[in-house]
């Protein structure tokens, strides 16, 4: 019993949705069928447009803004100094010779004299820069330097 009811109510859906869809289909051809058959009598011609001024235009054509906005208008013009940091004064030591010897024993002088530097290798050769301030203790480098065969000058940079 349960099946036939089943069965019968299957049928009876499946029914429905077959003729539903043929309405459907019938329904697009009939309007699709009038938006093909367009003939050149019921074109539409172009009017010209009426030039009706609009509140664009009239604001357009105003020839003075009398408004005001309201709020407070405040101009402040602050004249400020560029802050520049002070200038350091350090020494440059200038190496003409940049082989692997030559800078070990740079580094070890460096090392034994109680002031921070800072190599940098450039094209013509090594470039240390020394945070000392007196140049005397550079001098006892520059010494030193030329026990090892190194020729080296000190000059002064700003920073």
């Amino acid at each position: 019993m349960r099946k036939r009811i089943l069965f019968s109510s299957f049928v009876l859906l499946s029914l429905f949705l077959v003729i539903v869809f043929i309405a459907l289909v019938r329904f697009a051809n009939q309007t699709t069928a009038r938006a093909v058959a367009v003939t050149p009598s019921e074109k539409q011609t172009p009017q010209p447009m009426i030039q009706a001024s609009s509140w664009a235009q009239k604001m357009a054509q105003a020839a003075s803004l009398d408004y005001h906005f309201p709020v407070n208008e405040l101009f402040i013009k602050l004249e400020l100094q560029e802050a520049k940091p002070p200038k350091e004064h350090i020494f440059q030591l200038v190496i003409e010779r940049s082989d692997l010897y030559s800078h070990f024993c740079i580094m070890q002088t460096l090392q034994a004299f109680p002031f921070a530097y800072s190599v940098v290798k450039d094209r013509q050769g090594n470039v240390i820069y020394v945070n000392a301030q007196q140049k005397e203790m550079l001098q006892g480098v520059v010494e030193r330097l030329k026990e090892y065969d190194i020729e080296s000058i000190v000059k002064e940079a700003w920073l």
